[in-house]
């Protein structure tokens, strides 16, 4: 059962050219599992001298090996592939697969490289899906050769970002962080959602801050007043004076131009200056 769902692979996922890379890869698990990987791994077994009856069985074991696994991999190809192949030897068909799809492995990695390196956080764009495609980029560049090392990987990505990560980047290179792309993936989300948090609550400090304003009654600079204690105003306009400290007579609960010490200091200070 599970030899036939290994074979199910090769079924599913049948060479059709610019398939390549994942072709083979599926093949050599095949293959492997089949104890056939020696068929193309190795070079060619030459033929040996048939009066030897061992060497002679152990050469046709290997002849019926290679013809399973070229049938195995004609099996796996596009009706149009399978005619090309199909008079060729398993070591023939191999090479000359190698090198029919080298310049499409050559052109895809252009095209990925290219997608990479020109990389760049839009605005208002979220930094997961960004770093995560370019992981997919970097990955998909080692599966054609092309290993770029988790250093200049991380430093692609932090190139790509936005100004609004730079304490972060600041942050990453002083501290030598050893962490892997998808760790790296997981801390610029966290990063981002902390800026986020932030910038909604200075929007609420600020909303308050402008919804108070609103109601506060604009407070008038006082002189002294004229002619003596003047009327309270209508008690719907009174504002609380509870926790208002009065500088002349320093108790609570008035403010100074309120404060009968103060208002009577003045009147005999006024009275005085009549006499005078």
């Amino acid at each position: 059962m599970f030899s036939l769902s290994l074979h199910g692979i090769l079924e599913s996922g049948k060479l059709v050219g610019a398939n390549y890379d994942d072709w083979y890869r599926n093949l050599r698990i095949v293959l492997m599992h089949e104890k056939l990987s020696d068929t193309i791994d190795k070079p060619p077994m030459e033929a040996p001298d048939l009066s030897d009856a061992e060497v002679t069985k152990v050469f046709q074991k290997y002849l019926d090996e290679c013809l399973t696994a070229k049938c195995m991999i004609l099996a796996s190809m596009s009706l149009e592939l399978q005619r090309q192949h199909q008079d060729m030897d398993l070591y023939e068909i191999v090479e000359h697969l190698k090198k029919m799809c080298g310049g499409q492995c050559r052109t895809a990695r252009f095209q990925l490289s290219k997608a990479l390196f020109r990389s760049s956080l839009a605005v208002n764009e979220k930094v997961g899906p960004h770093v995560l495609n370019m992981i997919d980029l970097i990955e998909q560049l080692e599966k054609l050769g092309c290993t770029l090392g988790k250093e200049l990987s991380q430093d692609l990505i932090m190139q790509s970002l936005s100004d609004t990560f730079s304490q972060f980047i600041v942050n990453f290179n002083m501290n030598n962080m050893s962490y892997d792309l998808h760790q790296m993936l997981n801390l610029l989300i966290d990063y981002e959602n902390q800026i986020s948090s932030e910038k909604k609550k200075g929007t609420i400090i600020v909303g308050c801050k402008s919804s108070k304003k609103k109601g506060k009654v604009p407070k008038r600079k006082h002189l002294g007043p004229k002619g003596g204690m003047t009327k309270p105003k209508n008690k719907r306009n009174k504002i609380d004076q509870t926790d208002a400290k009065c500088f002349f007579c320093k108790e609570k609960g008035h403010w100074t131009r309120n404060c009968k010490k103060y208002l009577d200091s003045l009147k005999n200070k006024k009275q005085g200056t009549t006499h005078n």
